[in-house]
């Protein structure tokens, strides 16, 4: 009996043994997490040999006799089960706000969006007027943020980027020479035109009036009169453009106001349109900017093209 007692005592006195009692006798065995004969137990590392249950997303760190699981940054769990964080959802990611925060696996990519350059937490606004042939000739270019306007310039019509077509003054106002102010005819030049005199009478510059390029002229008995047209403020004589921008609140809060000759416009930027009050995000998957044989990921102000599986490319047209 003093014996048993004996090896029983050395059994326990042993981290990670446990004493067994046989028929008629004592056995020292390894508890689970150990490894050896029950007189000598080594702790066994799970994580290095693979003998643990943690997730592939998760770090496994060894203690005596077990093991924990922890989820790496990025995901979330109990190390066994580990998912994956949209850190989008928040704080568009701490990505810049002229980005497009995109969720990846275990963490996220900013990507400053069109009109914009930097690493999508620093994003800069890219003045496309300073590069050549982005606008018409004949047309003005205005920078916006993200984004820029081609304006074609007074006496001329187009969309300003690749069309600025001549105004026909003499066509499209056929008053604008009168008889009436001794003028025969009506000459059109590029961007403006030229009055004709009758016989008796000469020039007095060709200019029938004093009134400015943005007022409207209305003939009177014996004169005429100047008024300033709509989004212009002067006598007519002098007329300049309203900065309807300096309103405050004339544009929702997410969107910026850019100021135009006689008006302005509400711009929300990249992948935004105004719909009168508020910016919306353009879903450019509804309007089919990616192949019909690509698979199309709508974001806030962005989207992606991925081909679908037998098929190569960009995704886009």
């Amino acid at each position: 009996i003093p014996m048993l007692s004996s090896f029983w005592h050395n059994c326990t006195r042993i981290h990670g043994v446990l004493c067994a009692k046989t028929r008629d006798s004592f056995t020292c065995v390894c508890l689970s997490g150990f490894s050896g004969d029950g007189i000598q137990c080594v702790d066994i590392d799970e994580c290095a040999m693979g003998l643990n249950s943690c997730n592939p997303k998760a770090h496994c760190g060894n203690t005596l006799g077990s093991y924990t699981c922890v989820c790496l940054d990025g995901y979330t769990g109990n190390g066994f089960q580990c998912t994956d964080i949209d850190e989008c959802l928040t704080g568009n990611g701490g990505c810049n706000a002229d980005a497009v925060c995109i969720n990846i696996d275990g963490g996220r990519d900013c990507q400053c969006k069109n009109g914009f350059s930097g690493d999508g937490f620093q994003c800069k606004d890219n003045n496309e007027c300073l590069m050549s042939g982005r606008c018409h000739w004949n047309a003005t270019c205005t920078n916006n943020p993200g984004s820029y306007i081609c304006t074609c310039n007074p006496g001329y019509k187009g969309n300003g980027i690749y069309l600025c077509l001549d105004v026909d003054e003499c066509t499209e106002t056929p008053s604008v020479c009168s008889a009436s102010f001794g003028f025969k005819g009506c000459q059109n030049l590029p961007g403006t035109y030229r009055c004709l005199c009758s016989t008796g009478y000469q020039s007095n510059g060709n200019i029938l009036n004093s009134c400015d390029q943005n007022a409207v002229c209305t003939n009177v008995l014996g004169s005429y009169e100047c008024s300033c047209r709509p989004g212009f403020l002067g006598s007519g004589l002098q007329c300049t453009d309203v900065n309807e921008c300096a309103v405050n609140n004339i544009c929702s809060a997410s969107a910026t106001c850019v100021n135009t000759a006689g008006s302005f416009y509400c711009n929300c930027g990249q992948g935004y349109v105004f719909n009168k009050t508020q910016c919306q995000d353009l879903d450019e998957c509804a309007i089919g900017h990616c192949s019909p044989y690509a698979s199309c990921v709508n974001f806030p102000g962005s989207f992606t093209c991925a081909c679908l599986p037998g098929y190569s490319g960009n995704g886009c047209h």
